[in-house]
């Protein structure tokens, strides 16, 4: 039997090859390292909860007729980030307001950046524009109207940032709920502050 040829030698990566995976690992490496900085960062400053509160809240060129309602709310809102180390930066707050699970009032706030241990106050002025009511929404709300006090549901979101040291944290979705929030009509110096939940 004549003798088999011998198999060939194997392949010899080439340099370039070789060059592509010492780079990936390196990049890899680096990603693992900055995601440890971040992380031991994020730990070492012990993140506080943020607070919103609704400090305040009126109404006014309130309207309601055959069940379609137009009138102007305003309410103050407080943000208060009390962690020493970690500012928030805010997108665009797409802040609407309810009646018995409808939403009657709508508008968007600037984005703004709060520092650390900050707090900011938002004036956020809701217009109801002839919106169309079920009858018996319309006629529930006209009977609070008349009680001169309206509670409402106030919802808040808006992208947000972290930003711890140099760091720049990624991007989430902050929801906030603000439940009830008293509208007295007519306005009275006492309004009673609603603190609200937050979830991202």
């Amino acid at each position: 039997m004549a003798n088999s040829a011998p198999p060939p030698p194997p392949a010899t990566p080439s340099p370039a090859s070789k060059l592509v995976r010492i780079i990936a690992v390196v990049i890899l490496a680096l990603i693992v390292l900055v995601g440890l900085a971040v992380l031991i960062t994020w730990l070492a400053v012990k993140p506080k909860q943020l607070v919103l509160r609704i400090e305040n809240a009126s109404a006014r060129d309130f309207s309601l007729k055959n069940d379609h309602l137009n009138a102007t709310f305003s309410f103050l809102i407080k943000a208060h980030n009390p962690n020493g180390r970690i500012s928030v930066y805010y997108g665009p707050a797409e802040v609407s307001a309810a009646y018995d699970g409808q939403t009657i009032a709508f508008n968007t706030l600037a984005p703004f950046r709060q520092p650390r241990r900050n707090v900011t106050r938002l004036a956020a002025t809701l217009v109801a524009r002839d919106v169309a009511l079920p009858r018996d929404v319309s006629t529930d709300l006209a009977v609070q109207k008349k009680s001169g006090n309206i509670g409402l549901v106030v919802r808040i979101k808006a992208r947000i940032r972290f930003k711890v040291g140099i760091f720049k944290l990624k991007h989430r979705t902050l929801r906030v709920s603000c439940s009830p929030v008293k509208v007295r009509m007519p306005v009275f110096k006492n309004f009673e502050t609603t603190t609200c939940d937050l979830d991202w």
